[in-house]
């Protein structure tokens, strides 16, 4: 008996062309990775201070995306309140806020440099006399993340450089201590 080579009819050549395409497109949705799985959520608190007539303390929750598995551009609010009890006068209570830009660089799976641009508002009447000034101004720092899992702890140390802020706040660096998620 001899054999015949078949013809590739049309219908044959269609048909492979199509299964190759849904192949391809279940490969394409295993890689996918959504908008929302690319989002890093941070919430810090931080610059806790407690001493003699003093106490102060932070809040600063941001979000940022991850470009990379390295870079995270992102952006967030911060607020400060400070407490300062003068005995024979009236307390101040300062109530500073604003909001900031920042990128982060992984440099390994858990330490951090982190750039940061802030616009902050300060109530800061001990200085200028109950008027509100702002500021705008860059800090640069590196930060720690421990964990496992979506959620770690962080700790960010990062340098303010704007003289007069610095004055303003009596320090030259912030503290963050947080936690984040997809980091």
């Amino acid at each position: 008996a001899q054999r015949k080579k078949r013809r590739k009819k049309k219908e044959d050549t269609e048909e492979s062309t199509r299964s190759q395409r849904t192949r391809d497109r279940g490969a394409e949705e295993e890689d996918y990775i959504g908008f929302k799985d690319k989002l890093v959520y941070d919430i810090n608190i931080g610059n806790i201070a407690l001493s003699n007539g003093y106490f102060g303390a932070s809040f600063k929750p941001a979000v940022a995306y991850k470009l990379h598995d390295r870079v995270q551009p992102g952006i967030g609010l911060k607020y400060f309140y400070n407490l300062y009890t003068v005995q024979g006068a009236d307390d101040y209570n300062l109530n500073d806020f604003g909001a900031f830009a920042f990128t982060r660089f992984k440099i390994t799976e858990n330490l951090f440099a982190h750039l940061e641009y802030s616009v902050l508002s300060f109530d800061n009447d001990w200085f200028f006399q109950d008027e509100r000034v702002s500021f705008n101004y860059p800090l640069v720092g590196a930060g720690y993340a421990s964990g496992f899992g979506d959620w770690k702890s962080t700790i960010q140390v990062l340098f303010i450089g704007n003289q007069e802020v610095r004055r303003l706040g009596n320090y030259p660096i912030e503290f963050w201590f947080g936690f984040t998620k997809n980091f």
